[in-house]
């Protein structure tokens, strides 16, 4: 964002360095509006409102998704009723009104038949593998045993570092979910 500063650069005119005024920096707000109005021209209204609500883990008002999602509040309201009796959607009681925001249990469930969906066990279980693997190579590289010891310890310029981290909860996560899509093939056997 260009905040009205002289900006200068430098360039060669046939002797001596000289200093010209540079262009400002545009500002990124037409490129997110442009991005903005790409979303809503290529997705409907409902697309928009399920794509907010899996992404809201705080309570939130029916205007703020409704604000995100680019829809009228009253269209969202019908469809977060909708959401709600399917499942996908918490209802709690803010005393003003009601908030909204993903059912957790469901979003990690839907997550979990994904991957059962898309690997077979032994896939699943060769990348759970690899995840141990993973996490075990970050933490005997800096000698800790979670995530938040490594944050503790990262100095704020260590870019690599920060990589890690991400990579390490990234990781964690998914470990989780493989878990839990391998106990899916089990209980699957069990069942049958």
């Amino acid at each position: 964002m260009y905040f009205g500063w002289e900006l200068y650069v430098c360039k060669r005119n046939r002797g001596p360095y000289r200093i010209m005024p540079a262009d400002p920096i545009e500002t990124y707000d037409d490129v997110n509006e442009a991005a903005v109005a790409d979303w809503t021209n290529e997705t409907t209204t409902r697309e928009r409102i399920k794509t907010v609500i899996r992404r809201t883990t705080e309570p939130t008002p029916a205007s703020e998704i409704a604000e995100q999602a680019r829809a009228s509040e009253p269209v969202v309201r019908d469809e977060l009723t909708e959401l709600t009796e399917l499942g996908l959607v918490e209802t709690i009681d803010g005393g003003q009104g009601a908030l909204y925001k993903r059912n957790d249990q469901m979003y990690i469930y839907q997550q979990v038949l994904k991957l059962h969906d898309e690997y077979s066990e032994d896939e699943l279980i060769e990348r759970l593998q690899g995840l141990k693997q993973t996490l075990q190579d970050i933490r005997t590289k800096y000698h800790v045993e979670s995530p938040a010891e490594l944050a503790q310890q990262l100095d704020p310029d260590d870019q690599e570092g920060w990589d890690d981290h991400t990579t390490w909860q990234t990781a964690q996560k998914n470990l989780y979910l493989a878990k839990v899509a391998i106990s899916f093939y089990d209980a699957r056997k069990m069942v049958a």
